[in-house]
């Protein structure tokens, strides 16, 4: 990546949170953002590195767990954001709001919290990807971070074993 990719400390202010999909996802780059859409869009594998922890962090999940909270988080109220799911490697990437309080020696087996220093692989969510191994299996039209608090709910319940008494 080159100095013009690399996020500020200013780069999302909050107003990027009614911005169609792209345009929000891409909201980490600051002033850069317009430059990194246009790449983004021409690239052929339609891949950009979005750096976590500017405006939202990611909690990467093994999809065995992960499908099973997109579902949960979809059947409440609340709105959920997106949710990008990489076929191939099997694991699913909840964008959430950056919460320093999230106690990661809490989270369940193969669950891990991304944030400053990571980057996250996604395809533009307006356009077909030819692969289709990296996919946003949630993405709404004016995407916002979900609560962590909810993902780590979620995950809860997906981890726990189920009971054969309870069938």
């Amino acid at each position: 990546m080159t100095q013009s990719t690399t996020p500020s400390a200013h780069a999302a202010p909050r107003s990027n949170r009614s911005l169609p999909a792209p345009m929000w996802l891409a909201s980490v780059f600051g002033p850069d953002r317009d430059a990194q859409v246009a790449r983004w869009i021409g690239q052929p594998g339609g891949l950009l590195l979005l750096p976590c922890g500017v405006s939202w962090d990611v909690v990467r999940m093994p999809e065995r767990l992960g499908l099973p909270v997109l579902e949960a988080l979809l059947g409440e109220a609340a709105e959920t954001g997106p949710v990008l799911h990489d076929r191939d490697s099997q694991l699913v990437y909840a964008l959430v709001t950056v919460e320093p309080g999230i106690d990661r020696a809490g989270l369940p087996s193969g669950v891990r919290l991304l944030s400053s220093g990571a980057y996250l692989a996604a395809p533009s969510p307006e356009m077909e990807w030819l692969n289709r191994s990296v996919v946003w299996a949630h993405m709404p039209a004016y995407p916002r971070p979900t609560d962590p608090a909810r993902v780590v709910a979620a995950l809860d319940m997906a981890a726990r074993p189920v009971s054969p008494l309870a069938a």
